[in-house]
């Protein structure tokens, strides 16, 4: 798979060549992986990918546009940016035939108000194809929107982070177990619970790290201020964003990952700590089960209702279990499926003939 971004290229799909230019919003990031993988993907799968600019004369040259997460360009707290924003895509659709398409990383932006929702709705319905990444985000979105007529729908799957041979080593003897809690500090992470949480747990038996940006100074806070008391605990919080390899680092140097969200539906976090052999302790909510019944269950731990001291205790129970050595089996997560998805997704979305590789259900 390539990683780097070639400007120039056709593909393939059946008897008809075609050469495709999509806008990704954003194309790529530093500070989140999946943001490159994904880009090069759509190259593998096909498509000339370009980096999202909301001019009317940049959209015209492009035959789709893809959103990861559209409340970051259409922002509920400016109204004029969303109608413009939304106002040349409907143009372009009319003119240029530009398709857009929405990678459904969760159903609602987080934390969002009700401007944000009117938003998201007036996208949905400017929506020609929705890329979902499990089975659970469609029959989600599905029970929270009505789709437009026709709309093109691919399932697939969050792909992998690439590391290194990697395998897991539990806690030695008498070693403490250590969690770590990692990504932007925000009110849906529901971190004030796992702070709370940690005031139950013995100190020389497990330490709860929480890494991460303030996202929310007042909630941030807060989260510091609950802190005080807690030996158990460990607050690392900074007002930058956390650069990929140190973020691998900080994984790399727990035993688990803990991920106690309020409300999700997808989780990279997740994936990424899978991707360096770190179990990961998440909600049974969202599409968390399901990531849990493709890479097993010794793997994503998951647990009901709130996250406490008792759950905390019983997941470093269960990584003192694990062999050491082990490393879970995430050839169902590989980018050479979301490859062959993407290319299928991009055959209906074109009217090309359709290719059948990991081919989702097409929900009506």
């Amino acid at each position: 798979m390539n990683y780097g971004i070639d400007r120039n290229f056709t593909y393939r799909i059946g008897e008809s060549e075609i050469s495709k230019v999509i806008a990704v919003a954003p194309l790529l990031s530093e500070f989140n992986e999946f943001n490159n993988l994904f880009a090069g993907a759509l190259q593998d799968a096909g498509a000339r990918a370009v980096d999202y600019k909301g001019g009317l004369r940049s959209l015209s040259q492009c035959d789709a546009v893809i959103f990861h997460w559209p409340d970051q360009f259409m922002r509920p707290d400016d109204w004029r940016v969303a109608v413009n924003q939304l106002a040349r895509i409907h143009i372009l659709k009319r003119t240029h035939g530009l398709k857009v398409v929405w990678l459904a990383h969760n159903i609602h932006p987080h934390d969002a108000d009700q401007r944000a929702t009117m938003i998201q709705s007036a996208f949905i319905n400017a929506l020609d194809g929705i890329i979902y990444l499990s089975r659970k985000s469609q029959r989600l979105v599905h029970e929270a929107y009505r789709l437009p007529r026709g709309i093109v729908q691919q399932v697939t799957v969050h792909g992998r982070y690439p590391a290194p041979p990697l395998s897991f080593q539990p806690p030695a003897d008498q070693e403490r177990v250590q969690l770590v809690s990692v990504g932007l500090v925000r009110p849906y992470k529901n971190l004030t619970e796992l702070v709370k949480a940690t005031a139950d747990l013995e100190p020389s038996q497990i330490e709860v790290a929480v890494v991460g940006k303030r996202h929310d100074a007042a909630y941030s806070a807060t989260l510091e201020a609950s802190a005080a008391g807690k030996p158990a605990l460990r607050l690392q919080l900074s007002d930058s964003l956390i650069r990929q390899s140190e973020l691998n680092e900080v994984i790399d140097r727990a035993h688990g990952v803990v991920l106690p969200y309020r409300k999700i539906l997808n989780s990279g976090s997740a994936v990424l700590a899978l991707s360096r052999a770190r179990p990961v302790l998440v909600p049974a909510t969202g599409s968390m089960p399901e990531l849990a019944d493709l890479v097993g269950h010794d793997w994503v731990r998951l647990y009901e209702g709130e996250i406490t001291g008792a759950v905390l205790a019983r997941f470093a129970d269960h990584l003192k279990s694990i062999p050491a050595g082990a490393a879970p089996d995430l050839s169902c997560l590989s980018w050479d499926r979301v490859t062959d998805d993407l290319r299928a997704f991009f055959s209906s979305l074109f009217g090309t003939r359709r290719t059948r590789a990991y081919q989702g259900k097409k929900a009506g």
